[in-house]
């Protein structure tokens, strides 16, 4: 069966892609100006025929062999480097990034797929457990025992605004999710529709090359949040994979945990990446320190979840240095376009309030006049006594924004590291003199992130097995999982045990060894 969202030709020239009688459009971040084409707003029914589809064809697809579904990763990602010019094309207009950037972040998506293609021919995902039976022991037998793990069933994918291909249509989520042998149906992210329905394309005819249903994978396109709502509250979608705010990450996880039948909502939902400068490395080095932070954080217009929002250090005269090469390497900044309109006033917003709060010193500020559609980057400071009493003192701000809290001693740093809340990551500026300081803030620190870094900076996060994208909430719903790395294939399987099993009956990965 074929259902209403697949039947697009995509064998067509690139100004007659995306032409409709109706729906929204795309908007170009840089200029204001609508894009050509225009996008459906689907329908609960479209919508829910779509899942059904899904979950008729969930039980062949989460059955069939680790090679089957390595081959479909592998395929997606030749059908989106087949069509790399147009991906990239369409995503700069849509997103304002620059191409550099997203052809770097199309090697980036086509490598996941690939990375876990090459995880399933590994085998070790399935993490089988054979425990032996002993008819012998006493005083009962003991049973034979085999664990292994299966698909959860339909997954629903949100796409991010900030990666229109790493982490959207064709990203992380939507690989894990297919390596575990679960359908996928994605909903789109509005900023960027006709990146998505490329890349959809990408995965339709890959799943046709690979001779698999089409109903296991489905793209919906909406402008507001209804079809993010159907998506969870269909009974039929048994995991979610979100990476976008805190707010709208939460109300999505709210719907997912009071469904009938909850489900897990696998949400990244932000940080503000605290970064400590120990006192020995800032002296050495405050001048190199301060242009790495302001690359950092002006990188991609501020526009990466692990973003370096705020750095903690003692005052001291290396302090002062670390600051006055801070604000003039900022004042060079070029004004930087967000994503949507809506986040550029959201920045706004924000810098505003801050800039309102009494307690907050604005440091420096990009000179660059910006432009309607641009955003200037910016630096505060705050006294640390003063930090502990705000109430809402770790707010992300979505930009090229950060604050710097000056401590009066290493107490108050350390104050501070025991109040912080969930990070996607920490990170520890330190030299062999500052070691002891660092393990002591460590101790702290690991049970505050899901990642720990030394002498770097956040932004960039590596696709591997050791990796781990995520850490306790706010930054994510689900503290235990990764949505990059190896592990992130996890979210969507659960266990399961047979016992006494006949060997006919066994599933390859938990046969006797020959």
């Amino acid at each position: 069966m074929t259902h209403p969202l697949n039947n697009t030709d995509w064998n067509t020239e690139w100004n007659t892609l995306f032409q409709a009688d109706a729906g929204f459009q795309a908007i170009n971040p840089a200029s204001g100006e609508k894009l050509p084409g225009h996008f459906p707003e689907h329908t609960d029914a479209e919508i829910s025929q779509a899942i059904e589809e899904a979950a008729h064809q969930f039980i062949q697809f989460a059955t069939s062999s680790s090679r089957t579904r390595a081959e479909l990763l592998r395929q997606i990602a030749l059908e989106l480097e087949n069509d790399r010019s147009r991906i990239v094309a369409r995503a700069a207009l849509e997103t304002a990034l620059p191409e550099a950037r997203l052809n770097g972040e199309l090697g980036r998506t086509t490598g996941q797929l690939n990375f876990f293609a090459t995880i399933l021919d590994q085998g070790s995902w399935q993490r089988s457990v054979i425990d032996p039976a002993n008819p012998k022991r006493e005083p009962l037998p003991k049973p034979d025992l085999r664990l292994h793990y299966l698909s959860l069933g339909p997954v629903a994918v949100f796409g991010a605004s900030n990666f229109p291909l790493a982490f959207s249509v064709a990203g992380g989520d939507t690989a894990s999710a297919l390596a575990a042998g679960c359908p996928v149906i994605v909903k789109a992210h509005p900023a960027h529709p006709g990146t998505s329905e490329l890349a959809a394309a990408a995965i339709r005819r890959a799943l046709k090359n690979c001779h698999l249903p089409d109903g296991l994978f489905a793209l919906i396109q909406g402008s507001g949040h209804q079809q993010g709502q159907a998506l969870v509250k269909h009974p039929q979608i048994k995991a979610v994979g979100f990476t976008g705010s805190l707010r709208g990450g939460r109300a999505l996880y709210d719907l997912a945990v009071s469904r009938p039948e909850p489900i897990p909502f696998f949400g990244e939902l932000g940080s503000v990446n605290p970064v400590f400068l120990l006192p020995d490395v800032l002296d050495s080095a405050p001048q190199r320190l301060a242009n790495e932070f302001i690359a950092s954080l002006t990188l991609g217009a501020g526009q990466f979840c692990t973003n370096p929002g705020l750095v903690l250090a003692v005052q001291s005269p290396a302090l002062e240095l670390f600051i006055d090469q801070a604000s003039r390497t900022l004042h060079h900044q070029p004004a930087g376009t967000l994503l949507t309109p809506a986040i550029s006033a959201g920045y706004r917003q924000q810098i505003q309030q801050l800039q309102q709060t009494p307690a907050m010193k604005l440091e420096a500020q990009a000179t660059q006049s910006p432009g309607e559609h641009q955003v200037q980057p910016v630096l505060f400071s705050i006294k640390a006594e003063q930090w502990l009493a705000l109430n809402t003192r770790e707010e992300e701000v979505f930009g090229p924004a950060a604050t710097l809290v000056i401590c009066r001693d290493i107490s108050q740093m350390k104050a501070i590291a025991s109040q912080l809340q969930g990070q996607l990551t920490c990170t520890l500026h330190c030299s062999d003199t500052d070691l002891d300081l660092a393990h002591q803030l460590l101790q702290t620190l690991q049970f505050k992130a899901g990642r720990i870094l030394f002498n770097g900076w956040p932004t960039g996060v590596e696709v591997s097995t050791a990796m781990i994208h995520g850490g306790p909430y706010p930054a994510s719903t689900a503290s235990q999982s990764t949505s990059v790395g190896g592990t992130a294939i996890e979210r969507f399987l659960r266990p399961i045990c047979l016992q006494n099993a006949p060997q006919a009956l066994l599933p390859d990965s938990l046969l006797d060894p020959s």
